[in-house]
């Protein structure tokens, strides 16, 4: 399954990516005023299908990290084997699925709720490729997908800027 995802990033990591094609870091991430970007399926590289939405992803990075320029990358993404997640199988699903795999014959432990959504995430991440997929596609609504890919060297292709902006206009 071939699709055009999209990641917010500041310049200044946009011009490294872009030179790398590869990026530095996976979405997990504090901003500013406790924001959070939480990689609840596991370690991955995020992307949105809406370069709009991405952008939101980019002013906060571009923050976070002091800068004054934020960018958006489009690049191609190559999923095999998603997980796809809608309104058939959702989100909730997955996670009780990839609990009760993993936890099937002994107690679920006690976890901090601070580090909850990365316990479950990498938990879910192992469920996943136990069982052969590669990432996720989940369709948040009917004009909104998430990607998710495991394999960023393999999966992310021809990584490009789309545009960037100021933090006071375009």
């Amino acid at each position: 399954m071939k699709r055009m995802g999209y990641r917010g990033v500041s310049l200044g990591e946009a011009k490294r990516v872009i030179a790398t094609q590869c990026y530095e870091r996976m979405e997990r991430r504090q901003f500013e005023d406790g924001v959070q970007a939480r990689s609840i399926f596991g370690p991955g590289l995020y992307l949105i299908s809406d370069a709009k939405l991405a952008a939101h992803y980019a002013f906060c990075h571009a923050e976070t990290e002091g800068s004054s320029r934020a960018a958006v990358l489009k690049q191609d993404i190559q999923l095999d084997r998603p997980m796809v997640i809608n309104c058939r199988y959702t989100e909730t699903d997955l996670r009780r699925d990839a609990l009760e795999w993993k936890y099937a014959e002994r107690a679920v432990p006690a976890v901090r709720p601070e580090h909850v959504h990365a316990w479950i995430g990498r938990i879910t991440k192992d469920y996943l490729l136990a069982h052969s997929f590669d990432g996720i596609v989940y369709h948040v609504d009917d004009t909104v997908i998430y990607y998710v890919a495991y394999f960023q060297e393999k999966q992310i292709h021809g990584i490009d800027l789309a545009f960037t902006f100021t933090m006071t206009g375009a």
